[in-house]
């Protein structure tokens, strides 16, 4: 389609008063497609759908045209690292705060317009740096603040310490270093980072400020205790077994798999950026990750996407992580509830004041929810479609329409004004990056 064509505006302006798109296969709850039908909204929030042609659905003047576009609630990446601009610890470091702030308002501007309208930041973002970032120049955010791994336990004076820090910070979400990750020495295994009671503890602190517990593990006993205590998610769970898939499931817990990144990492390993040590580390993590997420799925364990992007390259990367979820074995519909669905249920567990109504209906494109959503050129379920470079034509933000071309433009150029530098030798054995 012609992208003049929506609703006749043109196309690097910013669209902000249509109200409705005519004309558009809506996706449903079953992850097909409906008829071409017409969607409005008022106040932010999705109001109805009319199925039917132009001429019976009421396009009026100021409506979007649809036609021949498909439309999806927006993309939620359920775990990034956004205000993290290189692999290398000690390189995040390196940067001026000014340009790392410059460089996370790109990234999430770049993530906005690739259709992420809700973003979970799994560490490294604080709250006084998001609230320099315009709220209509970024997606929806819920902060962890930093990662809680036994070093910050031990620095804070014990994890109970920490984890009230960074509630008392603004955090909505405790993230817990469960186990080892890539960067963890040669012989690391799955090792509990913490005790069940220290677990618990830290699940009973989040419950009583209405924050959810995160936790970052690869599998082993981890898993179990994580379970036990209560938490909401599993980041990764590379080496999930059936009965920890099971039992989460029967928990009401969520899995974030990210696939893609353990990809890149040993792309980074055989282009030598990265120590030939962790090869067999991350080899093992690529090829039990994909039956990790058909257990979940076959549990009935809700799955949703994750990107674990760090560096500027990386962010706003939801789309590909759809393909790898695909590539893993699920089929486009259950993907595509993944990447909206089961990620905004998950954040509206800890959305404030307004998680009551949020729960009602959350990332979907029926009355009530929220109106973020994602216009898109090609059926998202066709192979490569999603991650097309060209697919979104149109993001709605709680009901403002934004143009991509103008977000991905007026998004400020850190590289202008101060390169993120990598390590130019490979990163030691010793260096911590919790993926």
């Amino acid at each position: 389609m012609d992208q003049k064509r929506v609703s006749g505006v043109p196309v690097n302006g910013p669209v902000t008063t249509p109200a409705a798109i005519t004309g558009v296969r809506l996706l449903d709850a079953s992850g097909g497609f409906t008829p071409p039908s017409r969607i409005a909204w008022t106040d932010g929030r999705f109001t109805h759908a009319t199925e039917g042609p132009v001429e019976t659905a009421g396009q009026r003047p100021s409506d979007l045209d649809g036609a021949g576009l498909w439309l999806i609630p927006g993309l939620v990446d359920a775990h990034v690292h956004a205000a993290w601009h290189a692999f290398d610890a000690a390189d995040r470091d390196l940067p001026s705060a000014i340009a790392t702030r410059r460089a996370t308002a790109a990234g999430l501007a770049q993530a906005l317009a690739a259709g992420i309208t809700s973003v979970r930041d799994a560490g490294g973002l604080s709250a006084p740096e998001l609230a320099q970032i315009p709220a209509g120049a970024r997606p929806r955010m819920q902060l962890s603040v930093r990662m809680l791994d036994r070093a910050a336990a031990t620095v804070a004076g014990g994890l109970d310490r920490a984890v009230d820090a960074v509630l008392a910070e603004g955090a909505r979400w405790v993230k817990l270093v469960g186990t080892a990750g890539v960067a963890a020495p040669a012989g690391a295994g799955l090792e509990p980072v913490f005790t069940p009671d220290e677990v618990r503890d830290a699940v009973r602190r989040a419950d009583r400020v209405g924050a959810g517990i995160m936790v970052h593990a690869w599998g082993g006993t981890a898993i179990d205790e994580a379970i036990a205590a209560g938490a909401t998610s599993i980041e990764h769970g590379i080496f999930l077994t059936p009965a920890q898939a099971t039992a989460a499931a029967a928990a009401g817990m969520t899995l974030v798999p990210t696939l893609r990144i353990y990809h890149l990492v040993q792309r980074m390993i055989v282009a030598g950026t990265l120590p030939a040590a962790f090869r067999s580390r991350v080899d093992e993590a690529v090829g039990a990750h994909p039956r990790a997420v058909l257990l979940a799925r076959d549990a009935g364990l809700p799955i949703a996407l994750g990107t674990d992007s760090g560096t500027p390259e990386q962010h706003g990367t939801a789309r590909l992580e759809f393909d790898a979820l695909v590539a893993a074995g699920l089929s486009p519909a259950e993907a595509l509830h993944a990447a909206t669905r089961t990620g905004a249920a998950l954040l509206a567990r800890v959305a404030g004041d307004a998680g009551a109504e949020a729960r009602t209906v959350v990332g979907t494109l029926d009355p009530g929810a929220v109106a973020d959503a994602v216009l898109l050129r090609r059926d998202p379920r066709e192979p490569g479609a999603l991650s097309d470079p060209t697919a979104v034509v149109r993001v709605v933000l709680g009901g403002t329409v934004l143009d991509p071309t103008e977000l991905a433009r007026a998004a400020p150029d850190p590289a202008v004004h101060a390169p993120y530098p990598q390590t130019s030798q490979p990163q030691t054995p010793a260096r911590k990056d919790h993926k």
